[in-house]
């Protein structure tokens, strides 16, 4: 299987359980989850896209400060605070940037 369609099969999994989540469903391994794919992204996958795609690089930029935004949503959802819709709408966003511009370059 292709990078691409790894990232296309993760994001379905994520869009899942945070469906799960905002439906009220205690989903313990979403946060981990995330955070890992996220970490997995910043630590590997960009920095691959930024040296073989040079445009890209703001835009990469863009996604790790959404993964910023996103640690502090989660973080927040720990401590009680009901931000799940807010966490939605955020991922939504930030997984559609990726798909749309990423997988046809994982491909």
């Amino acid at each position: 299987m292709n990078e691409g369609a790894r990232l296309l099969l993760t994001h379905a999994r994520l869009r899942d359980m945070l469906d799960d989540l905002r439906d009220g469903l205690p989903c313990l391994e979403f946060c981990p989850l995330l955070a890992e794919h996220h970490t997995d992204e910043d630590d590997n996958l960009f920095p691959r896209l930024a040296e073989r795609h040079p445009e890209l690089r703001g835009f990469l930029d863009e996604l790790r400060r959404d993964h910023e935004v996103i640690a502090g949503l989660l973080e927040n959802i720990a401590n009680g605070q009901d931000e799940r819709d807010a966490l939605a709408a955020v991922l939504e966003t930030h997984f559609r940037g990726e798909e749309k511009v990423l997988v046809r370059l994982l491909d």
